[in-house]
């Protein structure tokens, strides 16, 4: 669950790879919006880069995706911490009674029996909660995925470009031409698919 950025950078990543993929594969549709390749890169080959921090900052979609995420995380670790103190108390409890000799053994062994259970239930509810939480961040992968790829397609004919790639600091690429960088373009049309 800490690594929810890490995940939704590798996401974002991913989703500007097919950006790649699409842009070479498929130029057939038109939406009135363009992404035009420098005048310098006219000639020859058209590349551009996007910039996968920034993407990741300002796309509205992906912000909500890793808010709603990042909330049932929240909710999901406060209710398995509630339920962990919960125990606690209850497994002091039953210590004190078990030194204090006031109670039978048979029911304390039924009580022990029964804090033993709510103990593996509740370790069952988390591996549960963190399965739960990895499927709905591979679920927003995919939805990131398919959402870039939807959105791309209709874009592909009007970005041109022989290669787009992704540029973060630190990342492969160590230096990118600023006239190369569209990912204001990039974004605008992304955020504005999304109002649609």
């Amino acid at each position: 669950m800490k690594n929810l950025s890490l995940i939704l950078n590798i996401i974002l990543l991913a989703a500007v790879a097919v950006l790649f993929y699409l842009v070479l594969s498929n130029k057939s549709s038109n939406t009135g919006t363009a992404i035009l390749p420098p005048a310098s890169a006219a000639a020859g080959m058209k590349i551009a880069w996007v910039n996968a921090d920034t993407l990741d900052a300002r796309y509205e979609w992906l912000k909500e995706q890793k808010a709603a995420i990042e909330k049932k995380v929240v909710d999901a670790e406060k209710s398995l911490r509630n339920k962990e103190e919960s125990l606690m108390r209850d497994m002091a409890a039953f210590e004190q009674k078990a030194q204090g000799g006031d109670v039978a053994r048979a029911d304390l062994e039924k009580e022990y029996a029964v804090l033993g259970s709510r103990q593996q239930k509740l370790q069952e509810e988390s591996q549960k909660l963190g399965k739960q939480m990895s499927e709905e961040q591979k679920k927003a992968f995919n939805e990131l995925y398919v959402n870039v790829e939807a959105q791309l397609k209709t874009l592909s004919s009007e970005i041109g470009y022989d290669y787009i790639f992704s540029y973060s600091r630190g990342g492969q690429i160590l230096l990118a031409n600023d006239s190369l960088n569209i990912t204001n373009q990039v974004l605008d049309l992304l955020n504005s698919k999304k109002q649609e």
